[in-house]
């Protein structure tokens, strides 16, 4: 989506705070931007606040996973459209693990309604996973003033009784840190600790079931957390829920170094193939040098320290400025052949590495061009070959963000009847009975 639909959009369209969509280029799939975030982060003056200073690792070390290390209330009258709906709003710092699982402090949000639980269980725990804003600690939600501009999405959530728990991801908050993008183990497990983290923080209020929910890269994340969810131990994972999911990135950057070397230009989609490059580089810098993936120019830029802190609305404006397309190109040609490595580990945190705890519902928009319809249905062909559990809806006239409103009523349909523990549909080819049973 090019960047003059995304500022006229807003994000899920409930917000014009902040929002839009990126892709690794063409019609495959990439995740969701939140373009506007550090620009709010900077006017809130919450990148300097000590809140986020990284702990001792010794503390870490020491702390279970989903362990709240830390929290500040996040200001929230009740006059505000947050204040109004949350009894309880605050930022988290919480233990869980990095794309290696060693354990790290990551941070979030924590929202809890004003109504009082439905029933004696408490309220059910929505893990929420968001789209890509960027690599840097600056872009992490949680430090926005608007939450990453989200914030009627989780109003609705609150007052329909749902706690709502927010991971930034491993690597987004903290200060001095990087976030290794795209990486299903370090976004899943956040995603699964958080949910630890909101029963941790009321447990005579907050139920032990949670949903892990997301869109574009966050329905990666989310997709993770129902592969990893065992880690939420003591909790009982109800299912997944991913709007236009990332996936086969190896796909999108095959797809968009064709288009580079056809002359077909890359707008909007240039920062987030520079993320890319640094979610692999962050995850073994000497496996995966910058200019193994990206144009001599922008494999320098990228190194930069300064250029990390870029979120993926300014990244693009400063590479049109500082690295022109048509003068530096954007990948490498030979990417592939010259590290084949690459591909492999792109390949590797492709949702579908392990079999999902819970069922999964997947909604996608028939006019996405970020995520298309058909890398979702290949994934859908993957989550079923795992065995998964697995319902979908496609909305014809929806595109990458509005799918997100398309498919509200349908998502909150689907999570009443997992609380009511109605047996999960299966649209897998092969489901049968035996499919369904203990899903």
């Amino acid at each position: 989506m090019r960047r003059s639909a995304i500022a006229t959009l807003g994000l899920l369209v409930l917000t014009g705070s902040a929002a839009g969509c990126g892709s690794s280029g063409g019609a495959s799939s990439g995740p969701v931007a939140e373009p506007g975030a550090q620009a709010v982060a900077r006017q809130s003056g919450l990148n300097g606040d000590a809140f986020y200073d990284y702990p001792d690792q010794a503390v870490v070390d020491k702390a279970a996973p989903g362990e709240i290390l830390r929290a500040q209330k996040i200001p929230a009258p009740a006059s505000s459209l947050l204040g109004s709906a949350a009894s309880r709003a605050e930022r988290i710092m919480y233990r869980t693990v990095d794309a290696h699982g060693r354990p790290v402090a990551a941070t979030g949000f924590l929202l809890l309604p004003r109504a009082a639980p439905k029933d004696k269980d408490g309220w059910p725990v929505i893990s929420w996973a968001h789209g890509t804003s960027g690599v840097g600690p600056s872009c992490a939600p949680s430090r926005t003033e608007h939450l990453g501009g989200v914030v009627p999405l989780l109003v609705k959530w609150l007052r329909e009784g749902y706690a709502v728990v927010a991971a930034d991801y491993p690597g987004l908050g903290p200060n001095g840190k990087l976030h290794a993008i795209i990486n299903l183990r370090a976004e899943g497990e956040s995603v699964a600790h958080a949910a630890l983290a909101a029963r941790n923080a009321d447990r005579r209020s907050v139920s032990d079931k949670w949903f892990a929910v997301g869109i574009s890269q966050g329905g990666q994340a989310a997709l993770g957390g129902g592969e990893w969810a065992a880690e939420a131990k003591g909790m009982r994972f109800l299912g997944t829920a991913a709007f236009a999911p990332a996936a086969h990135h190896a796909t999108a950057l095959r797809e968009a170094a064709k288009k580079q070397a056809s002359g077909e230009p890359l707008d909007g989609f240039r920062g987030l193939l520079s993320y890319i490059a640094v979610g692999a580089h962050v995850y073994d810098p000497e496996k995966f040098p910058y200019e193994d993936l990206l144009s001599p120019r922008l494999a320098e830029e990228m190194a930069e320290p300064a250029v990390h802190n870029l979120c993926l609305d300014e990244l693009d404006g400063y590479l049109s400025i500082l690295a022109p397309e048509d003068e530096y190109k954007t990948l490498n040609p030979d990417w592939e052949t010259r590290n084949p490595g690459i591909a492999r580990y792109l390949d590797s945190v492709n949702p579908a590495q392990r079999t999902s705890a819970g069922p999964i519902l997947v909604l996608q928009g028939e006019r996405d061009t970020v995520v298309s319809p058909a890398s979702t249905r290949k994934l859908i062909t993957e989550l079923c070959a795992r065995e998964d559990v697995v319902d979908w809806k496609t909305y014809p006239e929806a595109d990458h963000v509005g799918v997100a409103v398309a498919g509200l009523d349908d998502l909150g349909a689907w999570m009443k009847d997992r609380l009511k523990n109605t047996r999960p549909t299966d649209r897998c080819p092969s489901a049968g009975a035996s499919r369904n049973e203990g899903k």
